[in-house]
């Protein structure tokens, strides 16, 4: 992303809120109390709880479509009312807010419509209000191609916007306020014993949000890594301390695992058999990435008759995939399977201790659950099951690794 702030520019924090904190107009003068006590130099807000929705299932009655201009324009209004309203509030605190859509922030992306990704933002446009003592307010999920026309960043990008924002600017500090006290150690409506997590590493944020964890959105957390921006998850309405992202290489007294992560909006998809050659992952997996379709655990079974491929995508996915795989392997039998889940444990520690797996898998088959796939990384390791008995599973887990 360009137009990053120098060291030497820096600024006070940038301040995000989320759908629930700006769900109706009491809990946005709470919002607006609040940033008049702690001061940040910029705030990105979302649409009020379930507007998105409405607003996306208004689209749906006319299209299942979302690669248009005309969808972004409609979905991303949500978030503009939001900015007028955290103004109006912030005025009665006697503050002066400068509202701003995408436009007037200069948030550019691709023109990959309804999952747009950042290029680049006016820092200019942003910080000549906040030198003369003014507060931007700026409209998350958001932003505008070279061309000027409207995109949407997907599900959970506010998020993003906030990061990408605070880089811009030269902030050190980013804050996401949401509905929850911080990241927990599981999903403690499945596991009624999952803690808060005071301190994790980026790494670690980022494995616990690719792997299901619904507290930040990836890409917020990757870009944080990214330029250093310190992230914070905090209660809009708890005095609760929350959760500390910090730098991966400092030190932290963790523990084995960090955290069970886990995610019902999966879809795995058996793909042949198919002629085995060495090209044949590379145009499968292609021909999906094109069209912005991110794959997850991969495994493939080399059988007499040909290739058979296993992967799972994101459940919003499928029917674009199952399209896409008809037309790369036309000959082949697509399966789908929508009644699985994923389960992960996370932790920087597996990187020095031997045998995590052998007590993931002992841990889950204790509990009579069987895995169907499998996937790893340094400080992680993820396996789909049944959605069936996902709760169990994430609780086994959670056992296992923080009784």
């Amino acid at each position: 992303m360009n137009g990053i702030a120098s060291p030497s520019q820096v600024c006070g924090p940038v301040f995000k809120f989320g759908g629930t904190s700006m769900g109706s107009l009491e809990r946005i003068e709470h919002v607006a109390s609040l940033c008049a006590q702690k001061r940040p130099s910029a705030v990105v807000v979302s649409a009020m709880a379930g507007e998105t929705n409405r607003l996306v299932g208004m689209a749906q009655h006319f299209t299942n479509h979302t690669d248009s201009p005309e969808y972004d324009l409609l979905v991303a209004s949500g978030e503009q009312v939001s900015v007028a309203l955290l103004s109006f509030a912030l005025r009665q605190q006697g503050l002066r807010p400068v509202p701003m859509l995408a436009a007037h922030a200069g948030i550019v992306t691709n023109d990959l419509h309804s999952r747009a990704t950042i290029q680049s933002i006016n820092r200019d446009a942003i910080m000549r209000h906040i030198e003369c003592g003014e507060i931007p307010i700026i409209a998350g999920f958001q932003g505008v191609t070279q061309e000027g026309r409207f995109t949407s960043l997907g599900r959970g990008g506010s998020d993003t916007s906030a990061v990408a924002i605070a880089a811009g600017i030269g902030a050190r500090e980013c804050v996401i306020y949401t509905d929850v006290d911080g990241v927990y150690t599981a999903d403690p409506r499945v596991c009624p014993q999952a803690r808060i997590i005071r301190k994790i590493r980026h790494e670690e944020m980022l494995e616990m949000a690719s792997q299901g964890s619904k507290v930040l959105h990836i890409r917020s957390v990757h870009l944080a890594a990214k330029w250093g921006i310190r992230l914070f998850v905090k209660n809009t309405f708890s005095t609760d301390e929350g959760t500390e992202m910090i730098a991966d290489n400092e030190a932290i007294e963790g523990e084995l695992v960090t955290g069970v992560a886990h995610s019902i909006d999966e879809a795995w998809f058996s793909v042949g058999p198919i002629a085995h050659t060495r090209n044949t992952l590379a145009d499968v997996f292609g021909a999906l990435a094109t069209q912005g379709i991110n794959v997850d655990i991969v495994n493939q079974d080399v059988r007499p008759d040909g290739l058979v491929v296993h992967f799972t995508v994101a459940g919003t996915d499928v029917a674009q995939a199952h399209q896409i795989l008809k037309t790369v392997t036309p000959h082949a039998e697509v399966r789908v399977n929508q009644d699985v889940a994923k389960v992960s444990i996370v932790g920087v520690g597996m990187r020095v201790h031997a045998g995590v797996a052998a007590r993931m898998f002992r841990a889950l088959a204790n509990a009579n659950i069987e895995v169907r796939l499998v996937t790893t990384s340094e400080i992680k390791v993820a396996c789909l099951v049944d959605r069936s008995v996902l709760n169990a599973a994430v609780q086994a887990l959670h056992q296992e690794y923080m009784p």
